[in-house]
């Protein structure tokens, strides 16, 4: 090993011996880095980083990616072969059970038991990636242990009942012979007239007296499932089983499930998130993704009655009760879309706990062919998102669809620097050929100047783009020479579609072929100010040259996609310490430009810069055109600037105004403080205006994910955080 690389590391050690709060303890905002599991996880993370470089990674990328051209993300897994991140198709492992290391799991028989496994998947199969992990239909997914809870607790009234009122002899065979007959005769936890009638006369039991052991068994699941989905956030919120001390990077998608079942797990999921944790706190994890869809969970006459009296409507639809009366006002549904009263209330729950967030299924991209509102397997052709923004839909080989797949690697290009070099080459030519006399006049040089600045900077980035290209293919090649008894948990589930098919010898080979491999970019913001002294959000010119050049990028990632068979996508990268990592690079070698390089950070990928006075409509309407050209994932954010929870009217208008826009995958942003000491919970800028404690805990987005202390942000990600503008309504 060189002298110096020797000493660069040495010097990292001890940054981690001695607990500093520096970028690297803090490269990652998950992490617990000061804990021994922490420690160690940076140790092997930094030397693991070096021998990937060293002996894995070709020259040229090596080269590119220490000049801060490209960054191979998740270099420190480079060497392990795994990919990154997966959406579990949980179907099978509920309905058959599944393996662990030690032991068989049974078929659950509860909403709790459902819920408790959800968690054990989360935390076993984390381990065997490097990024996050994903439940794409987690109401369907859990309907059917509601259903299962719901038959539970009908038959201990029942039998309660019968043997109480009726004197009948609850024997072992009466009580088996009354499970078999719930299960073969109850399908909803909404009965039907014809299901009422049957228990009627098996258990000789009034209509009446049924009607309430009905409500009861009804009230009984609705609290087993909403205290199955707060022990689900606490799980998921406390359990540190990932490398590092850290909880499990976890993301869930909901909101089509039109069941009774499903809809249940969803309303005492929000409740619980609104409610919080153990003192109030707010859920980092899972990422909360909600589905909005036309004519399933909104509509433009929904969306208009709401706004006429969103709080009157909301408490309406809190109040709202079970009923199995077919005359009952109940029956008269609300609104004219099914699942309408779950947006609200995710909008409500938003409003306070900053998820779920909100993904558009009717999105020219996010559309599939075989999406039927009656087909109860919908949820398989309904795009799904990573909670950071990775997006895995379309497919090369196999069906255009988000389950049993994941992204296997991505790699981002520096658009800022690209830009930087553009400028200084063109400058100079400009200036020859303004010594040379061949400008009329200042019109006629700026206009030249923006064709040269826009035809390297294009070129600049192609090449780049066929350079990442190929080291992505690199990788690839690399991962498939796994052996699948190294993904011990996914093969043996089949969890990672096709990997079931594999001995525990074979290399995972095609397996992984399904996955995507994602072109990413940082700093389009940077890039247009560097190349034209204004960013896309106020400039025409910049606008359409960053467009066109993403534009150009999924053009070489088809060539890539048809030249290897493979999925690759242009994804707008979810930088977290490449956001400093590529700034100190180029400010080190270019020095400050305004703009570009006088800050600690780069802007994320297209988004206008969080600097930039811009409502929030606007910037809606601004980005959503990207979301097109990065089918590898992308979100779009906006920055409320007061109390949420004080309009959630707003809240609703926003989500319309991304789906409208054509937004793949949105987010709000707001403040949410909260005092440690007394529980206050408000804007607090300084001090608890209650108890006048410092000690505050300041929830803020720092990607996709949540943190709850900012000091575990990276200081480019903090500098990030503090210059973020509020976007006004108008």
């Amino acid at each position: 090993m060189q002298p110096q690389l020797t000493e660069n590391l040495k010097n990292i050690i001890a940054g981690i011996v001695n607990v500093e709060s520096n970028d690297t303890c803090n490269e990652n905002a998950n992490m617990s880095s000061m804990t021994p599991a922490g420690q160690m996880m940076k140790f092997a993370s930094e030397v693991s980083k070096i021998y990937a470089l060293e002996n894995l990674v070709s020259p040229r990328f090596k080269k590119a990616h220490e000049k801060g051209l490209i960054h191979i993300h998740d270099l420190d897994f480079y060497s392990s072969k795994t990919t990154t991140c997966l959406q579990y198709d949980l179907a099978d492992m509920f309905e058959n059970g599944f393996y662990t290391k030690h032991g068989y799991i049974r078929e659950a028989q509860s909403i709790s038991t459902y819920a408790t496994l959800a968690t054990i998947i989360f935390q076993t199969n984390q381990n065997e990636q490097h990024g996050g992990q994903a439940i794409p239909a987690f109401d369907f997914y859990m309907a059917k242990g509601v259903l299962k809870s719901f038959r539970r607790h009908l038959k201990r009234r029942i039998l309660s009942f019968v043997e109480i009122k009726n004197g009948v002899e609850i024997t072992q065979e009466y009580e088996k012979n009354a499970k078999e007959f719930l299960k073969k005769n109850v399908s909803s936890i909404k009965c039907n007239e014809n299901e009422i009638k049957l228990l009627e006369e098996y258990f000789k039991i009034n209509r009446d007296d049924l009607i309430k052991l009905l409500v009861e068994a009804y009230d009984d699941t609705q609290n087993e499932t909403y205290q199955a989905m707060e022990g689900f956030l606490h799980n998921l919120n406390t359990m540190h089983s990932r490398g590092g001390n850290q909880v499990v990077f976890s993301s869930i998608n909901y909101g089509t499930d039109t069941s009774e079942e499903g809809r249940m797990v969803i309303r005492e999921l929000l409740k619980a998130t609104s409610s919080g944790l153990g003192k109030n706190e707010t859920p980092i994890f899972p990422i909360q993704i909600f589905k909005v869809k036309e004519g399933l969970n909104y509509s433009d006459n929904d969306y208009e009655l709401a706004r006429s009296d969103f709080d009157g409507i909301l408490e309406t639809v809190k109040k709202q009760k079970i009923s199995y009366d077919d005359n009952s006002e109940n029956k008269k549904s609300l609104f004219e879309t099914p699942n309408f009263d779950l947006l609200l209330l995710s909008c409500e729950t938003s409003s306070r706990r900053l998820f779920p967030n909100f993904v558009f299924l009717d999105s020219e991209f996010n559309r599939h062919e075989k999406w039927r509102m009656d087909d109860p397997e919908r949820y398989k052709y309904e795009i799904a998102t990573m909670g950071c923004r990775t997006r895995v839909f379309e497919n090369i080989n196999g069906e255009k669809t988000s389950l049993g797949r994941g992204n296997l690697s991505f790699t981002s290009i520096n658009f800022p620097r690209i830009a930087i070099l553009t400028r200084k080459n063109v400058e100079k030519e400009i200036a020859e050929m303004e010594k040379d006399g061949k400008f009329a006049n200042e019109e006629e040089k700026n206009n030249k100047k923006v064709e040269l600045l826009t035809e390297e900077f294009q070129k600049r980035v192609l090449e780049a783009t066929y350079l990442v290209g190929d080291q992505l293919y690199e990788r690839y090649n690399f991962q498939r020479t796994a052996l699948a008894k190294q993904f011990p948990f996914m093969r043996s589930n089949n969890l990672w579609k096709g990997l079931g098919e594999k001995d525990g010898n074979d290399e995972v080979g095609d397996a992984i072929n399904t996955g995507s491999l994602s072109i990413g970019f940082v700093g389009g913001a940077n890039a247009m100010y560097a190349l034209f002294d204004a960013e896309h959000g106020t400039s025409e010119v910049a606008y359409k040259v960053l467009y066109d050049t993403i534009e150009k990028m999924g053009a070489v990632a088809d060539e890539f996609r048809d030249k290897y068979h493979l999925n690759y996508s242009i994804l707008a990268t979810p930088a977290e310490s490449l956001a400093g990592r590529f700034l100190r690079i180029d400010r080190d070698e270019f020095g400050v430009i305004k703009n570009v390089t006088d800050r600690d950070y780069y802007v994320n990928s297209f988004h206008i810069d969080v600097k930039k006075e811009i409502s929030l409509f606007d910037k809606i309407r601004k980005e959503a055109p990207f979301h097109k050209l990065t089918k590898g994932g992308h979100i779009t954010y906006v920055e409320l600037d007061g109390e949420a929870r004080k309009n959630m009217g707003v809240m609703l208008k926003i989500v319309k105004v991304m789906k409208d826009s054509g937004i793949g995958y949105g987010s709000i942003n707001h403040p949410v403080d909260r005092c440690r000491d007394c529980g206050t919970e408000a804007i607090i800028y300084d001090k608890c205006p209650i108890c006048g404690s410092h000690n505050i805990s300041r929830i803020r987005r720092i990607t996709g994910y949540l943190t709850g202390d900012l000091d575990s942000w990276n200081s480019a990600k903090q500098a990030e955080e503090h210059d973020r503008v509020k976007h006004g309504i108008k």
